[in-house]
C-alpha cells in the first residue's frame, strides 16, 4: 500500500495524491481506532480531524518509517487524547449543575435530558433526522449521505450546525452536548 503514495507530492501541495491517501487510508483508520471508541460520528470526526492536520502541517512531518504507521500513530494519539478528554470532561459533567445548586432533586436530573429532547425537536426535520441517524442509529457519516442522497460534507455541516444549536440552546459547554447525547442514547437503550 505504502509504495501508491508519494509523500513526497503532498508535502508539495498535491492534492490528488493527497485525496489518494484519504481514499486508501480512510477506512481502515476508522478501523483501527473503532476498537477504542464505539461511537463512529467521533470515530470519523478524529480521523478526517488528523487528515486535516497533516494536511496542515505537512511540509514539516518526517516520515520516518511508514505513511501508514505514521497515519496509525496520530489517529491512536488522538483517539487517546479523546479519550482523556472525556474522561475530564465526565467528572466535570458529574459536577455540572445546570438549574438550581441548592436542589439535590433527582427529577432535575431527568430535565437535562428533557431540555436536550425538547431542544433537538426544535432542529430543523432534516438537521434533526441527520442527528438522529449518527448518534442514535450510529451511522457512518457516508452511510447517511448514501441514505439520503446527500454529500459527506453536508451530513458534517448539518451535524456541525445541530451540536452548536444545541450548545447554545442548553446553554452549556460544547464539550458536554456529546456526553448529554451520549447519556440521552444510555437512557433510551
Amino acid at each position: 500500500m505504502a509504495g501508491l503514495i508519494d509523500w513526497n507530492k503532498i508535502k508539495e501541495g498535491d492534492k490528488a495524491t493527497f485525496e489518494r491517501m484519504f481514499d486508501l487510508y480512510y477506512q481502515p483508520l476508522c478501523g483501527f481506532i473503532s476498537s477504542y471508541i464505539k461511537n463512529n460520528h467521533v470515530v470519523e470526526d478524529i480521523v478526517i480531524e488528523c487528515f486535516v492536520e497533516v494536511w496542515e502541517k505537512r511540509q514539516s512531518i518526517v516520515i520516518k518509517s511508514s505513511l501508514y504507521n505514521y497515519l496509525l500513530t496520530v489517529v491512536k494519539n488522538a483517539a487517546i487524547s479523546y479519550q482523556r478528554k472525556n474522561k475530564v470532561q465526565f467528572a466535570e459533567l458529574e459536577g455540572l449543575s445546570l438549574g438550581n445548586e441548592e436542589s439535590n432533586n433527582p427529577l432535575e436530573e431527568m430535565s437535562v435530558l428533557n431540555r436536550l429532547y425538547v431542544a433537538i425537536n426544535k432542529l430543523p426535520e432534516k438537521r434533526r433526522q441527520i442527528l438522529k441517524m449518527t448518534v442514535y442509529e450510529g451511522k457512518s457519516y457516508p452511510q447517511v449521505a448514501e441514505e439520503l442522497g446527500i454529500s459527506v460534507n453536508t451530513v458534517k455541516t448539518q451535524i456541525s450546525r445541530s451540536y452548536r444549536f444545541l450548545k447554545e440552546e442548553l446553554n452549556v459547554p460544547d464539550q458536554f452536548i456529546f456526553f448529554l447525547l451520549s447519556l440521552e442514547v444510555h437512557h433510551l437503550k
